[in-house]
């Protein structure tokens, strides 16, 4: 469809035909909401109709809700309507330096999505539904209008609409003048109920939103993608949802998975694992990008698919002394650029294990097996050598005198390490020596045979 053509949203009940809404160049036609299908035609006989479909809908509110929830923490989504979402921005001031900061921030990031959003405030959520503009709001408005509302507008019974007309009432002002036990004895407790839900006096009692602990989203594309390059503008866009998402949550995924669908055929699959915590789309677009080179793809790809369920949460943010922020992002960039083309088994790195013999305690492991040393107890021991040798050397003893190529003077020790002692006891006593020319040297007599060995040497 062209970005010029005349387009509306139809909503079909047996054989009625209803605009539930239209594009812009279908309003300059003079066509609305509430048309019916036959009129609209007989405005713009070239107007393009689209079936509603619920389902999307529900999901696009999903995302957006996502969004929302980075500014407020309740977040109602409408589901029975699949018309809206509500806010609670009761206390969210401060954080946005004011509520008119955060309302022009909302609608910044709605315009990012491509999202033209209209909006009402007011102190319940059904008043704001009533009073929505036909525009996104800014600022708060000055006063309240909730008496201004019609009472055409709230989900009556037609005989109770029809009451109010014969007795000249036409706004809720008009039904808060009188007294609530005629209003109750006229019209029942659920208009009492309604009204209290209006004013604010019953609190709500829908569902809240709150984030999947599993992101999943799709893009489909009817006529085909062809060629890599064009990949990855829709890989882009599930990315920047996969961090409103983060976002929303304050967490930090590890790991990221790709299915790349054609209309017949196998899907291909790429998974993409990461060395470190990341939450920027940029960075994680570019890592894919380098895997995606090595992938051969269908022909033809119509649906794109990003899972993820590999999340940490965020840690506390750090600044340095002159206040800069601290990323540790950075850190890992280069890391996941070379596991993106060369696999994540082609790396390897030094890991500290809990073992206390010091040639058992450092191993070399591959990135994509990291053992965690998170719950390592750090003991205050005497000092260590940085590189240890090969194999330890044998250590003469002339005249009770140490020699390794020279005589050796012990300055420090013993520090016994023991290890292994469930299966064959290894008892060590470290000692410091030093030469005649001030060298270092790490020493270590076995206890059950008193041989002595140098393990390190000190810089």
């Amino acid at each position: 469809m062209a970005e010029d053509q005349a387009a509306a949203v139809i909503c079909s009940q047996k054989n009625w035909h209803q605009v539930i809404c239209c594009n812009s160049q279908a309003h300059a036609w003079g066509i609305e909401s509430s048309l019916s299908l036959s009129t609209a035609l007989a405005l713009c006989p070239d107007l393009i109709t689209l079936p509603r479909e619920i389902e999307s809908e529900l999901q696009s509110l999903q995302r957006l809700a996502v969004l929302a929830y980075s500014f407020s923490p309740i977040v109602i989504v409408d589901k029975e309507s699949s018309q809206g979402l509500w806010l609670d921005l009761t206390g969210c001031s401060q954080l946005f330096q004011g509520y008119d900061s955060l309302l022009k921030k909302l609608q910044l990031q709605l315009h990012y999505q491509g999202v033209t959003a209209c909006s009402g405030i007011a102190q319940s959520p059904l008043a704001a539904q009533l009073l929505c503009r036909k525009y996104f709001q800014t600022q708060l408005p000055a006063s309240s209008a909730l008496e201004t509302i019609a009472l055409s507008k709230l989900a009556l019974s037609n005989k109770q609409q029809q009451n109010f007309n014969q007795l000249g009432l036409q706004t809720l002002a008009d039904l808060q003048a009188l007294p609530k036990a005629s209003l109750s004895r006229r019209f029942g407790v659920s208009l009492i109920q309604t009204i209290a839900l209006l004013t604010g006096e019953k609190p709500c009692t829908l569902e809240r939103f709150r984030p999947p602990t599993v992101f999943h989203d799709l893009i489909q594309n009817p006529q085909g993608i062809y060629s890599k390059e064009s990949l990855l503008f829709p890989m882009k866009v599930l990315l920047q949802r996969l961090c409103q998402y983060l976002l929303a949550r304050q967490c930090y995924c590890r790991e990221i998975h790709w299915e790349f669908q054609p209309l017949m055929g196998s899907p291909q699959t790429l998974q993409i694992k990461l060395s470190g915590s990341q939450n920027n789309w940029s960075s994680l677009l570019t890592l894919c990008r380098l895997q995606l080179e090595r992938l051969e793809l269908p022909r033809s790809v119509e649906q794109i698919i990003l899972h993820s369920d590999q999340f940490v949460d965020a840690p506390m943010t750090n600044s340095d002394l002159f206040g800069d922020l601290y990323s540790p992002d950075k850190d890992h960039a280069l890391i996941d650029s070379l596991n993106a083309r060369l696999g994540i088994d082609a790396l390897s790195q030094p890991v500290l294990s809990a073992e206390p013999l010091p040639e058992q305690a450092g191993t070399i492991k591959s990135l994509g097996n990291q053992a965690s040393s998170k719950h390592l107890t750090h003991i205050k021991r005497a000092p260590q050598p940085l590189w240890l040798l090969t194999e330890p050397a044998p250590v003469q003893e002339r005249n009770k005198q140490l020699y390794w190529r020279q005589p050796l003077t012990i300055i420090s020790g013993p520090e016994r390490l023991c290890g292994n002692w469930w299966q064959s006891e290894q008892q060590r006593d470290y000692y410091l020596a030093c030469d005649s020319k001030g060298a270092r040297y790490w020493l270590f007599r076995q206890t059950y045979n008193g041989r002595w060995f140098v393990h390190g040497l000190f810089a």
